[in-house]
This record gives structure tokens, C-alpha cells and sequence, in this order.
């Protein structure tokens, strides 16, 4: 198990620091992880490894009306690891657009069905982000090692932005009131109810 810092097994405890100092040599730096895949099928698209592995990376400065359950986010940044930015500009769009996308899907969006019937089928009733939502500081980090397989070094990237969001604003709400809540989108009324229920034990 793991707790204050330390890796504990039966009657032995070890630092994070010491255990990484001695898988790899260093206390700090870059840490880079080892695997490896086994390929699917042995013809066809699916025989060959990944080209690469994209990563989300995220993290949310929120603020949480107590009152109402309403979060907005002040500052807002997602780092994109992109092998190498050939065009940076565009590479920043794409984070930033799938960034929007994700918070989104963490925020607002949800299909609602009654009897296998849609019940918001439009964009009167299923609720997507405006330009009022936007973070206020909405920043792209972009990581570049040249290690990609495309032209240059470069990998693809916008799915990372996307899959980084729910996570990175559920823990800063769990760390701004201490309420866990694993169930999304986190609408007002569900944030809501978590505080009022959390206040209630």
C-alpha cells in the first residue's frame, strides 16, 4: 500500500524518492515508463504496435458557488505532448479546441433518455459550452523531444486535451470542498447535491 509518502509491504517501508532513485538512477528528472504491446492479429492493420501513445495532462483552477453548485474556471492549462510543433499555432488550436470539448463533456453535456426516447435532442436542451464558459486563462503547454514518427519527430495530438479535462476539475473540486463525485457531467445541480449531502453527514 501507499501512504505519507511511503510504499509499504508487510513490515517494510520504502520512500517514493529511494524507489525511484533506484529504478532509475535518479532522484529527479524525467521519468519515462517501460512496456511493451503485443500485437492484436497477426494480419491485417491491426498486426502492427501503435505508432505512439497520446497523454493527457491537465490541471483546473476552479471556483465553486457553494450557494448554487455552479464551478467556473479561472485558469485552465493542458499540456500536449507533440513530439515536435511544426506549426505551433495550430498545434495550440487543437489542444485548446479539444480542451473545450472535454470541459464540455465534464461541465454540460449528457443525453438524456426516458423509454429509449431522447429527451434533449437539440441544442435548446442539451446544454454545450458558450464563450461565457470559456477559462479566463485558457493555456497550452506543449512538450516537444522530437521523438514522434511523423515528418521531423512530430505525433499527433487533441485527444489528450480532451481526456485530461474531467479529471484535472473533479479533483480540484474534490480538493476546494472535499466532496468526491465520480458521476458526470457536473452540473450545477449535481455539485449541489454532493455539497448539501456531504454537509448533511
Amino acid at each position: 500500500s501507499a501512504q505519507g509518502g511511503l510504499i509499504i509491504r508487510a513490515d517494510e517501508s520504502v520512500a517514493y524518492g529511494a524507489l525511484i532513485e533506484e529504478e532509475f538512477g535518479a532522484r529527479a528528472g524525467e521519468l519515462l515508463g517501460r512496456g511493451y504491446v503485443t500485437p492484436r492479429r497477426d494480419n491485417g492493420r491491426l498486426r502492427q504496435s501503435p505508432a505512439f501513445w497520446e497523454i493527457g495532462i491537465a490541471a483546473a483552477e476552479i471556483e465553486v458557488d457553494t450557494k448554487t453548485g455552479v464551478i467556473r474556471i479561472p485558469h485552465y492549462v493542458s499540456v500536449a505532448d507533440v513530439g515536435v510543433a511544426i506549426n505551433p499555432q495550430q498545434c495550440e488550436g487543437q489542444d485548446e479546441g479539444a480542451s473545450m470539448q472535454g470541459l464540455g463533456h465534464t461541465l454540460f453535456e449528457e443525453m438524456v433518455y426516458e423509454d429509449g426516447q431522447l429527451l434533449n435532442p437539440n441544442l435548446v436542451d442539451y446544454k454545450v459550452p458558450t464563450f461565457a464558459d470559456l477559462p479566463a486563462n485558457l493555456e497550452t503547454q506543449m512538450i516537444e523531444n522530437h521523438d514522434g514518427p511523423g515528418p521531423f519527430g512530430a505525433k499527433g495530438l487533441g485527444e489528450g486535451g480532451i481526456v485530461s479535462a474531467a479529471p484535472s476539475v473533479a479533483n480540484a473540486l474534490f480538493q476546494a470542498t472535499g466532496v468526491r463525485i465520480k458521476d458526470l457531467p457536473l452540473t450545477p445541480e449535481r455539485v449541489w447535491r454532493a455539497l448539501r449531502d456531504a454537509a448533511a453527514k
